[in-house]
């Protein structure tokens, strides 16, 4: 579902609330066109191709953009919130920023989001300009974003069949022999076919390990090897995961064991899957029940999900981040005796609720896989 003009409105006066409270005129945000860095841009004006924004404390926020671009019949479709923002034609997008902020600034704080995204030179001009008056606003974001509203559970939620979906197409596809530029175009192909504009998907048809690959190479699945697979479409721009381990005929008896362990790590995680509790008691519940079947757990075991595939913070042993209904995580610990070694990953996204939980996907992985 498209997100609506009162969706983004009701973004609107929250942020702004939340400015008024730090003092700031306006604040400068910055995306990138990529999984991690595109979701501030998009959750103001519905453009997931980033860029550069100037959102005031009063007023229509400023999109800059090409002119290029600016005569496209598909803007409607690009950027969701069009007739709340104004586009400025640019192309000079550096000396426009700046141009908006002396416009709007009127000597209190400016706010800079995606300080990572901003280009060397605009750092410079508005540092420049500014000195101390500039400060890292993306904690205003933050805690906006990281609890999601109905209209982006439902997206998420619709992401996750997706997700589903490719997980059936993989089970039809896995046997000896083909290879991962065939299974990865498969993949993406039928998620865009299914009405999404990008995806995040890492694969890994190497025997039985995990390296986790962004892009396909000439391996090919081997005889009682594994398809190793991160399914993560973004539909509307919301990603949801669903992390596989696949046998190629049947898990050999290590690996089974390892998806043994994965199992009872996620099936322990869901007991406190609820309000009030820290992330980092999932970090210790999962990593903890991994140790006791004899397994190591050395990657993130999972992380927030929403418009960036990595919604500002990951499953860490030292994060004291509150559990509260409308966050939504991606939940998919890894399992080895060693890294670089044979390996399992799975795992699910699932949305926390007022008294719980719910598991976005509806595919069982433990009950399909561990009985092949």
């Amino acid at each position: 579902m498209r997100i609506s003009q009162e969706e983004f409105e009701r973004r609107y006066l929250a942020i702004r609330e939340r400015m008024d409270k730090d003092g700031l005129d306006c604040l400068l945000i910055f995306g990138l066109a990529d999984d991690f860095n595109r979701g501030n841009i998009r959750y103001i004006t519905g453009s997931g191709r980033g860029g550069c924004c100037i959102f005031p404390l009063e007023g229509t926020p400023v999109l800059l953009i090409s002119p290029l671009h600016a005569t496209s019949h598909k803007l409607p479709k690009l950027i969701a919130a069009l007739d709340l923002i104004e586009l400025r034609q640019t192309s000079n997008p550096n000396e426009q920023a700046l141009l908006e902020l002396f416009h709007l600034d009127k000597g209190n704080k400016i706010g800079v989001v995606g300080m990572s995204c901003m280009s060397v030179p605009v750092h410079q001009m508005v540092t420049e300009k500014f000195g101390d008056r500039l400060m890292d606003a993306s904690k205003v974001f933050e805690s906006l974003r990281v609890v999601k509203s109905p209209e982006e559970v439902e997206n998420i939620r619709i992401a996750a069949s997706i997700a589903d979906n490719v997980y059936i197409r993989l089970r039809e596809l896995v046997r000896p022999g083909v290879s991962e530029y065939k299974i990865y175009g498969d993949v993406k192909k039928m998620i865009y076919e299914m009405g999404c504009e990008y995806s995040f998907d890492l694969i890994d048809a190497a025997g039985s390990t995990m390296n986790m690959s962004f892009y396909p190479t000439d391996d090919q699945l081997e005889a009682d090897g594994t398809l190793f697979m991160e399914i993560t479409p973004a539909y509307e721009g919301y990603y949801a995961q669903l992390p596989v381990t696949l046998p190629v005929g049947k898990y050999r008896p290590h690996v089974k064991d390892m998806v043994n362990a994965w199992d009872q790590a996620d099936k322990a995680v869901r007991n406190i899957l609820c309000p009030g509790n820290n992330i980092s008691d999932i970090y210790h519940l999962l990593i903890n029940t991994i140790h006791e079947n004899g397994f190591k757990s050395p990657l993130r075991p999972g992380h927030s999900i929403g418009l960036d595939v990595l919604d500002f913070w990951s499953i860490t042993e030292s994060n004291k981040e509150v559990l509260k209904p409308g966050m939504t995580l991606a939940i998919h610990p890894c399992v080895m005796k060693e890294m670089g070694g044979d390996g399992c990953g799975m795992g699910y996204t699932y949305l926390i609720t007022d008294v719980g939980y719910e598991k976005f996907s509806k595919i069982d992985l433990a009950e399909e896989l561990l009985c092949i």
